[in-house]
């Protein structure tokens, strides 16, 4: 038995790595709260790295605006980024730990603006903020809308803080992320609707592609323990 325990050990031991994981602000999945990175993803992937034997580069999880994190996960080895839906223009460019959760993509819109989507071809009447390389802004070109009718932003806070200023119709936004970030910035959120869901996607843990598949495997089967 003693033996049993040594192998195991130095097997993990061996297994062993140090990422550098990514996050962005989207609460309630991730999010910073007095310094510090929290939310029901954050708290499995420490758990997750916790029971597996990993750890995290200095000790921390880096917050970036999603375009920034997104490509350099793609181009550094050793690193990860999370929550992201898996998608197959995805699907080879990353490894993938999951699904983690579940994200509702839509379009959200004050209610004064009156807003009227009874199906997708007239999504491209209205100017919709998105966020470069998101599922959101993914599903809105699968739906037809050309990248040319789209407000485009480099973080959440612009994107949210046009929405804010009636400087665009609508932002395409995982909803209860959408809905947290206002309530932060001080808005009502009674003000504000869902006038049209984009879909309902699976959330995953996205490690550069160049990560051991052993690694990958070991994180899904312990993945299974702490998710039931």
């Amino acid at each position: 038995m003693k033996h049993l325990l040594l192998i195991a050990f130095f097997s993990l031991m061996l297994c062993a790595e140090v990422f550098k994981v990514y996050t962005e602000q989207s609460p309630p999945y991730n999010f910073l709260e007095n310094g510090k990175v929290k939310g029901y993803s954050t708290h499995l992937v420490e758990e997750l790295f916790a029971k597996s034997g990993h750890q995290f580069f200095n000790n921390s999880i880096h917050l970036l605006p999603w375009a920034r994190g997104y490509s350099t996960v793609l181009n550094e080895t050793h690193s990860m980024i999370y929550s992201m839906v898996r998608s197959p223009e995805r699907e080879a460019l990353f490894q993938w730990v999951g699904p983690i959760g579940k994200m509702r993509l839509g379009i959200i819109a004050k209610k004064s603006m009156h807003l009227h989507v009874p199906s997708p071809s007239v999504l491209s009447r209205y100017k919709i903020a998105t966020i470069p390389d998101t599922a959101s802004e993914k599903a809105l070109l699968d739906l037809g809308v050309r990248l040319e009718h789209l407000e485009r932003f480099a973080n959440r806070t612009s994107q949210l803080k046009k929405l804010q200023e009636n400087r665009v119709d609508a932002i395409a936004f995982s909803v209860e992320s959408a809905f947290s970030l206002l309530e932060e910035m001080g808005c009502d959120i009674s003000e504000y609707e869902v006038v049209y869901v984009l879909k309902e996607s699976d959330l995953y843990f996205a490690f550069n592609k160049e990560t051991n598949p052993k690694i990958i495997a070991n994180l899904n089967d312990t993945l299974k323990t702490l998710i039931k």
